[in-house]
């Protein structure tokens, strides 16, 4: 018995100090509304462009809806005044990362917000992956080191982009 513990143990610690993790994942930028009503925001419109581009060549967009009732392409959680919407792309190409420059077309307020320049890290690490997303431009304004927020659910954790009315 005690050498089945021994074994076990030391199969352990090779894998938890011996491992590197490649770190690929790049958590997405979550678009997170702040004094919008719900019904403002029920329904906007994400574009990705070619990078560096000037918003002048679009790769794609994405109607998001909030998802009721299973139906919709996104999940949104509100607190207080905040609204964090996860969009739930299941290609993940429109998910807000590094791939692309964005734009955020709220139709309610004829408001669009840019968000480019993603600067993001990837590589390997002892325990796993730290915060891969090192800063954004964000209507001009440059956001350095960028919070990760780390929830216990998957739709409220990653970075956000505050957007105000």
């Amino acid at each position: 018995m005690k050498i089945h513990l021994t074994f076990v143990f030391v199969v352990f610690l090779i894998f938890a100090y011996g491992c590197d993790y490649i770190c690929t994942q790049h958590r997405q930028i979550n678009p997170t509304f702040i004094g919008f009503h719900l019904s403002d925001i029920d329904t906007f419109i994400v574009r990705a462009y070619k990078p560096n581009d000037n918003y002048s060549n679009l790769i794609d967009s994405i109607v998001v809806v909030e998802q009721t009732n299973g139906i919709g392409n996104s999940i949104y959680t509100t607190s207080n005044d905040t609204t964090i919407v996860y969009i739930n792309d299941a290609s993940k190409s429109l998910a807000i990362t590094y791939l692309y420059d964005w734009q955020i077309y709220i139709p309610a307020k004829n408001k669009t917000v840019l968000i480019s320049n993603i600067m993001s890290a990837s590589g390997t690490g002892k325990h796993g992956c730290l915060n891969t997303t090192l800063s954004f431009v964000q209507d001009g304004q440059a956001i350095i080191a960028p919070q990760l927020f780390s929830t216990s659910v998957f739709y409220t954790s990653g970075y956000r982009a505050y957007i105000k009315p």
